[in-house]
């Protein structure tokens, strides 16, 4: 029972917070919006704030022409002698992992980038990165065989409007949600939609790719190519995607449909969703015994359409209340106050679902029929949660595998059990939940790929976790890491999840019990590939040669003391955290922090963050 001074207390603060945030929000719009921070003269930097490549040169090609000089020109200095490591990505890319870097770089806090630039043989080595920002033309439409060439830098949000002015659509299932990603970095992280047993990956509509080798030559692969088959999810290791040739269909209308349910039976519960639809797009939040599930199908004959209606499952967060020093203070504060987590946690976990697949005019819908176009992706640039500084000051944090189908049901129960034995301390710490954020669920079907992450699979299931931390946060754990950090090495090493190419960190690829090569059955086919068609090795980078050699990830002295623990350098380690025993999970073990229940202590800096705010 709380005391009548605690309740008081807390009443006061809810009241002042409602007046805080509310004035703090009619000011919101006003602000301009940020500046361009995601390149400098020698470095692109992620949408995520995590990791700054450097490079000692940055060339933008505008066509396929363009990159086969470049490469030619770096191939002849290779042969001369001269180490080069040539990478191709974009400003704003979004990856946590440092395949997409020449330069294996430290995360941007501190701001020192790592330069592994010791000379070899008298010769520095050579880093240059190939930015595709203008690789993302329209080159050819058929409007008979319904297709479209199109640059491979080209970003989804690019690729809809073009496919709606061409008189066509994308395939239902077959894009992530976010539009914001690039159609290269999309098949070479093996990055989808969703579909069980279906159409769900942008491979699922590529008809060929055109690309350029490690010698600077043009070359073209089909579906029956195996170099074809390496590019999803081939991290890039032989060669520039340039364009792709893809299978779009005649118009046509999708209906959406969103149901909320509580997580008691949640296997039962998605095996018939999924007789509705194969479509299917979960968000759950553990920690509050819900989930959400937006279902998309082809809309029925005769269905009628809404107009203005458009895909917002990650809606743009410019005009909410400025909130960055409250987050800041709830993600780096050691104490756990119990008094602060029951004032937060509903809005919390109530928030993170409310979000909707889709809107009209800004308002959420849950249940509508809209051009397939407009419902397949969204984008919110600069005013995602992880790119605005003054409403959140946040960034994401994302990891994600793919696990099999019959897998599926016990990830499910570890999960809870995680949250429920580790989190809530089996009942004690009922009062805790996590930031904002949640679980998904998405389905696929088996590749016959290399090293895409359904490679040979029977039934695959895309497992993520997504949540939203400060800004500051690569300097301190996020409040309750160790939940989210025991899921993520339990889907690693105990169901052999084959992790995300672009949305895992370095560590995950190079785990000392759980190494993520030999998951991949054909794994060295691609390194074959790679050896053909990039004689001079141009195209590798240090967390590849060390995922294929099983190395170890380096450790810094902050980790060093807890290298019994699953945590990388600044990014999942804090000072005043020790290495602890699961409690759910015999064999595993926790950067925890030593929680202490101390209520009230924190309320007063959140609510003076929050008037300084304004």
């Amino acid at each position: 029972m709380r005391t009548t001074q605690q309740v008081q207390r807390l009443l006061v603060v809810l009241a002042l917070f409602a007046v805080v945030t509310g004035a703090a929000a009619q000011q919101a719009a006003k602000k301009p919006a940020n500046a361009n921070v995601y390149k400098t003269a020698k470095s692109y930097v992620a949408a995520y704030h995590y990791l700054q490549c450097a490079a000692d040169s940055m060339p933008v090609p505008a066509s396929t022409a363009e990159v086969a000089a470049i490469v030619s020109w770096y191939y002849a200095k290779a042969r001369a002698g001269q180490r080069v490591t040539l990478r191709v990505s974009r400003p704003k890319f979004h990856s946590t992992a440092t395949f997409v870097c020449p330069v294996a770089p430290a995360p941007i806090r501190p701001a020192a980038v790592a330069q592994e630039r010791a000379p070899q043989g008298g010769k520095a080595p050579l880093e240059i990165a190939i930015l595709q920002s203008k690789l993302n033309k329209v080159l050819a439409v058929d409007k008979q065989k319904y297709t479209m060439r199109v640059g491979a830098g080209m970003r989804v949000t690019e690729l809809l409007p073009a496919a709606t002015k061409a008189g066509m659509s994308v395939q239902i299932g077959s894009l992530p949600a976010y539009a914001g990603l690039t159609l290269a970095g999309i098949l070479a992280t093996s990055a989808h939609g969703s579909g069980d047993r279906t159409t769900n990956n942008l491979a699922d509509t590529v008809l060929a790719v055109t690309w350029v080798d490690g010698r600077g030559r043009i070359r073209t692969s089909t579906r029956k190519d195996p170099e074809f088959k390496a590019f999803n999810g081939g991290v890039g290791v032989f060669g520039v995607i340039t364009e792709l040739l893809l299978q779009m269909t005649p118009p046509s209308n999708t209906q959406l449909i969103t149901v909320m349910k509580d997580d008691k039976d949640m296997m039962g519960e998605i095996n018939r969703l999924l007789k509705i639809s194969p479509h299917i797009l979960i968000h759950w939040r553990p920690d509050a015994a819900n989930f959400k599930a937006f279902l998309v199908r082809p809309a029925p004959k005769g269905a009628r359409v809404t107009p203005g209606v458009n895909m917002t499952v990650l809606p743009s967060i410019a005009d909410q209340a400025t909130m960055a020093p409250m987050f800041n203070i709830w993600h780096t504060t050691l104490g756990d106050d119990s008094d602060m987590s029951e004032f937060l946690c509903p809005q919390v976990t109530d928030g993170s679902v409310k979000a909707a697949w889709a809107s009209v005019k800004g308002e959420r819908v849950a249940n509508v029929t809209g051009p397939t176009n407009n419902l397949a992706a969204s984008e919110c640039d600069e005013h995602c949660t992880w790119n605005d500084r003054r409403v959140f000051n946040g960034t994401a944090q994302d990891a994600e595998f793919t696990i099999d189908f019959e897998q599926l049901a016990g990830w499910i129960a570890d999960v809870k059990r995680a949250f429920d034995v580790e989190l809530r301390e089996g009942g004690k710490a009922k009062y805790r939940c996590l930031g904002l954020g949640y679980m998904w669920i998405r389905f696929g079907q088996g590749y016959d790929g290399i090293t895409a992450t359904t490679s040979g699979m029977k039934r695959p299931v895309y497992v993520q976790s997504t949540w939203m931390r400060s800004r500051v946060g690569p300097l301190y754990q996020m409040r309750y890491q160790f939940v989210l950090d025991l899921i993520e090495e339990l889907t690693l090493c105990k169901y052999k999840g084959r992790p995300h190419w672009g949305k895992k960190f370095d560590r995950t690829f190079t785990h000392p019990k759980c190494p993520v090569a030999p998951l991949y059955p054909k794994f060295g086919q691609l390194l074959a590939l790679s050896k053909q068609h990039d004689p001079a090795g141009m195209f590798k980078t240090k967390l590849f040669d060390r995922m294929v050699n099983q190395g170890k990830f380096d450790l810094t002295p902050r980790c060093s003391a807890l290298n019994k623990c699953y945590c990388s350098a600044d990014v999942h380690c804090a000072a005043g955290h020790k290495c602890v025993p699961s409690l759910a999970f015999p064999g595993y073990k926790l950067c925890k922090a030593a929680m202490k229940n101390e209520p009230g202590s924190i309320l007063p800096e959140m609510l003076m963050a929050a008037v300084n705010a304004v």
